[in-house]
């Protein structure tokens, strides 16, 4: 019996090495991934939302957060800056502060099947005739380090991130960590994905990892988007 399982096992063996090595592995890496996430939206007592993510951004903006409260949003990833004017035009306080990081140029690196120098806005910058709004042009990882000194830990922040990459992702979360706060919400737009489980996902989770960060899980969409509050 131990003979024939052996021969099976060596069978199948020969079966799978004839497939690439890094994409054989790359398959159930991701597989992985997309099993831990989906567990973690079902098991998750995060309210689970039927919205778009723009209906997502309106209720966070006028209801959870409120118009009239002072806040620091920063938004990664901002592209043509669609989510980045509910904010600037749904908040009145006028101390409030809105900062997008963006290369505006599209993605560095691929995504997944979407491919390098997607969602590029041609390098242009939203147009926003608001003084509280500031843009850092530029690679997350040079242009974050620079800016963080201006936040401070007691400031109600609001992060955005919606740079779909690990790398990034990962660096941001990193960043900001020191001036993470009681009540400042994190808000993901590709979270949860059935392709992509490797980015935004991997990197909350490796970050968990680096820092034993006290959150609370909000709101979960099946169109990926997810909002935790920091305890």
């Amino acid at each position: 019996m131990k003979t024939l399982s052996k021969s099976l096992v060596h069978s199948a063996f020969q079966v799978f090495s004839k497939f690439r090595t890094n994409k054989f592995s790359s398959f159930f890496i991701s597989l992985g991934y997309l099993i831990q996430s989906e567990g973690y939206y079902n098991k998750s007592k995060s309210k689970q939302l039927d919205w778009d993510r723009i209906d997502l951004h309106k209720y966070l903006v006028s209801e959870k957060v409120g118009a009239n409260k002072e806040i620091v949003f920063l938004e990664f990833g901002v592209f043509w800056g669609e989510t980045f004017f509910i904010w600037v035009g749904g908040n009145k306080n006028e101390h409030s502060r809105f900062v997008g990081f963006d290369t505006f140029v599209g993605l560095p690196e691929d995504w997944g099947s979407v491919k390098k120098g997607s969602f590029s806005a041609k390098g242009k910058v939203p147009n926003i005739d608001d003084s509280r709004v500031d843009f850092r042009v530029g690679l997350i990882h040079e242009t974050l380090p620079q800016y963080v000194g201006n936040l401070q830990k007691h400031q109600a922040k609001i992060i955005h991130i919606d740079v779909d990459l690990y790398n990034a992702t990962l660096i941001t979360l990193i960043h900001l960590h020191p001036y993470l706060n009681k009540g400042d919400l994190i808000i993901f737009d590709d979270f949860f994905t059935i392709t992509k489980t490797r980015h935004e996902y991997r990197a909350f989770t490796d970050y968990l990892l680096l820092h034993k960060t006290p959150y609370q899980p909000l709101f979960s969409t099946r169109n990926g988007q997810h909002v935790i509050e920091i305890l």
